[in-house]
């Protein structure tokens, strides 16, 4: 027995239950036929059987018959399992590869689909910037390239609309100008004739004709007054407004112009109360500072009750000066500080029937100041009083750029964005779009942030804020596209003040 177990253990591969009950394998080498190994092991294994009913008997032969069955059972399944295995790597390999295919193959049919949406996209982007000449160039033969085809249609005519609005605009400004400029010919010698005719020059005059001469003069100056505001907003808007920069000692020019403004205000008992502490000397045009000074003072005096008291101040700041001038006068609600600084706006007709004026003052400063890169604004309460405000740099801005102040939008920006917020709060929209306000935060950050506070806060769901959220964002982004008035109009925030 002990040869054969030798031979068949030399020849091939083998396996058998030893003394100790482990089974034993001489790993397979070389390539071989599967069913040639079978037969060879049955062989092998009935030949054993016969050896061990001739040593130990029928009896316990049988016993080694079923043992030996089972090993080569063991021996069977091994095999398939083996040749299983490799079948299964293989078809995982296989699994692996198309999957590979697939994915490279999805990847570039998907970027064939995206790449035109993306430029599309990017497109839309420039078209939302204000870039009118942007162009699409989809040759997909599909869908996509009529959309692509629409988009540049669409753009050309926005390009055509805007260039129409540029022509319009210069040739408003221009028109203004000639205008003011022919108008103005014609009135000083007008002036000069009937202050002539009025003082006797030409013979004595009745005392009717008189109280007739002056209302005409009256009606001459302001006329003149108007043409001087209309050349003054021409040369705003054409970046033709001159500054002259010298050194300046502001706690005494702030001096000489309330005491110019006394004389107005004594004719209603008004005390004209300068608060400001000393003042560095800086580099600006004084004659542009006094003019807006005399300007808010000039309306508070007029708005201002009799007897009543109008303080002017001014604080140096970190890197400019901020002007106030406080009345207690009639106050502006919500709406009208939005527009008191648009040009002909009249907060109340009856009042500017009284009082006078040409509507013009405020744009007038709202221009002098942005050219100089500074802020205006008004603080106010109805039958309380209002506080205007304005900066000034303590860095002179020798170019100046063209600032559009006549027929401009920006006085809408508030009215969008309460009108959103009632839309969206209801009657407390109201409340919080003059929190805000008071708070000089009324600009897109702000803003955006205090919609976010309140979705923490549970009072608008999630789907309520993103809206208003989107809604404030295009209203600024719409204004800066047509004016680029963000830094022309963004409040100061407290920090600033």
């Amino acid at each position: 027995m002990k040869k054969i177990f030798t031979e068949f253990n030399n020849d091939m591969p083998w396996k058998i239950i030893n003394k100790s009950g482990i089974k034993g394998k001489r790993p397979i080498e070389e390539p071989f036929d599967l069913k040639e190994l079978i037969s060879s092991r049955i062989d092998l294994k009935l030949t054993l059987l016969f050896l061990l009913v001739g040593l130990v008997g029928p009896g316990l032969g049988i016993g080694y018959f079923y043992l030996i069955a089972h090993t080569f059972l063991i021996d069977s399944s091994e095999l398939f399992i083996e040749q299983h295995m490799l079948l299964n790597a293989s078809a995982l390999l296989i699994i692996i590869l198309i999957a590979i295919n697939t994915m490279i193959i999805g990847f570039f049919i998907s970027r064939s689909f995206s790449k035109p949406i993306r430029e599309l996209h990017r497109a839309a982007q420039e078209l939302e910037k204000g870039n009118f000449n942007v162009r699409t160039n989809i040759k997909t033969n599909d869908e996509l390239a009529q959309l692509s085809d629409a988009f540049n249609r669409c753009a050309l005519a926005l390009s055509n609309m805007e260039d129409e609005r540029i022509n319009l605009d210069k040739s408003k400004s221009e028109f203004l100008s000639i205008t003011s400029h022919e108008l103005r010919t014609p009135i000083t010698p007008l002036k000069a004739q009937l202050q002539m005719l009025q003082q006797g020059y030409f013979g004595k005059i009745t005392e009717q004709q008189k109280e007739s001469l002056e209302m005409i003069l009256r009606n001459t100056e302001r006329l003149n007054k108007i043409i001087e505001d209309f050349l003054e907003i021409s040369r705003i808007e054409a970046a033709r407004l001159k500054f002259v920069f010298k050194q300046t000692n502001m706690s005494v020019l702030i001096k000489e112009i309330v005491d110019f403004m006394n004389g107005f205000a004594k004719q209603k008992n008004i005390t004209l109360l300068i608060t400001c502490r000393t003042l560095p000397t800086i580099e600006i045009d004084p004659d542009r500072i006094s003019q807006v000074l005399r300007n808010l003072i000039h309306n508070a005096i007029k708005f201002s009750p009799e007897g009543s008291c109008i303080e002017i101040d001014a604080q140096a700041k970190k890197d400019h000066i901020q002007f106030s001038v406080k009345d207690r006068g009639v106050g502006l609600t919500s709406d009208n500080q939005i527009r008191v600084f648009e040009p002909f706006y009249q907060v109340n007709g009856s009042l500017c029937r009284k009082f006078g004026g040409t509507g013009l003052g405020l744009t007038i400063c709202r221009g002098i100041i942005e050219a100089q890169k500074g802020k205006i604004w008004v603080e106010s309460k109805p039958g309380v009083g209002s506080t205007f405000y304005f900066t000034i740099p303590y860095t002179p801005v020798y170019n100046i750029e063209p600032i559009k102040v006549l027929f401009s939008k920006k006085g809408d920006i508030e009215k969008k964005i309460r009108t959103e917020l009632m839309n969206t709060l209801g009657p407390m929209g109201e409340i919080e779009f003059n929190e805000l306000k008071q708070k000089h935060s009324l600009n897109k950050d702000d803003i955006c942030a205090y919609i976010v506070w309140l979705e923490k806060q549970c009072i608008l769901r999630n789907t309520q804020a993103e809206k208003l959220k989107t809604n404030i964002e295009n209203i600024f982004s719409l204004e800066d596209q047509k004016e680029g008035s963000e830094h022309i109009y963004k409040e100061p925030r407290g920090d600033d003040r």
